[in-house]
């Protein structure tokens, strides 16, 4: 097995990321901060989209606590914490969804500059590969929401400012290929 099924199955052993709370007021005060400011939101909309701009894109040493996303004035975190805050926002209003991930191909230049950023970091970096990078994403009905980007996506195949979605999963499901990356990358 070679390509993208190699790495498909190495982006399964990462698990998908729920921030932690040490029980202690350094973490309920930030978890107490990005609900409030999200709940502020006069519908659930609005509420996701506010997540990457409350949230800034960056690099989180995992295992994280709420206690670990405040940087500088504002809050860092990855996709994972993305996700499981759009997560439990959806919760909160009750809409059925599932965690999932995608597996996207960026430019070809992205995946150096991250490893370089991660690193630099201390962040673990096993979510990149060589010319592919693993992407949690949440699914909604019929429609997939990154929660980085703040928009809908139809699953593989879409474009992402990430990257092409190259395969989606949902949580304990089978990996959906894009059509044309299982006819050029998926060969055993």
């Amino acid at each position: 097995m070679t390509g993208l099924l190699s790495e498909l199955k190495r982006f399964e052993r990462i698990d998908l990321s729920r921030v932690a709370c040490h029980g202690t007021a350094c973490c309920t005060a930030v978890r107490h901060r990005v609900f409030g400011r999200l709940m502020q939101y006069a519908n659930m909309g609005a509420a996701l989209a506010a997540v990457p701009e409350l949230i800034r894109w960056g690099p989180v040493r995992w295992p994280a606590h709420w206690c670990d996303l405040p940087e500088g004035d504002g809050l860092t975190g990855d996709c994972g914490v993305h996700a499981d805050v759009a997560a439990a926002v959806l919760t909160r209003e009750a809409v059925p969804h599932t965690r999932g991930r995608a597996v996207l191909r960026p430019a070809p230049l992205a995946p150096a500059h991250w490893r370089a950023s991660w690193t630099e970091a201390g962040a673990g970096d096993a979510w990149i590969a060589g010319r592919v990078v693993h992407h949690e994403v949440i699914k909604v009905g019929d429609q997939w929401w990154d929660p980085s980007e703040a928009r809908w996506f139809s699953g593989a195949g879409a474009h992402l400012s990430g990257g092409r979605v190259l395969a989606v999963r949902e949580e304990h499901g089978s990996w959906q290929l894009d059509s044309e990356a299982s006819a050029t990358h998926a060969r055993p």
